[in-house]
């Protein structure tokens, strides 16, 4: 028996549209965050199985000036099997 789970994915397009808006970069956003230009990319690789943590998703809303009412503007809830 498969069973599903969820687990939220970064809204790639909604992002890279936003940061193009704010003259902004993955690298621009990554040091907002104050962590590493791979952690913003690996949060956007599509093959990313794992999805995005609590911290990247708090530290993501912060950097852009959004607040926790934002959520749905940058992610997206989805299914996996496990």
């Amino acid at each position: 028996m498969t069973a599903t789970k969820q687990k939220v994915i970064v809204n790639k397009d909604a992002l890279i549209s936003f940061l193009a808006d704010q003259n902004m970069s993955i690298i621009d956003l990554a040091s907002r965050m104050g962590t590493a230009p791979s952690t913003v990319y690996r949060s956007i690789d599509d093959s990313n199985p794992k999805g995005v943590g609590g911290e990247t998703i708090a530290s993501m809303l912060s950097a852009l000036g959004f607040e926790e009412k934002d959520f749905p503007k940058l992610f997206i809830f989805t299914n996996r099997c496990i």
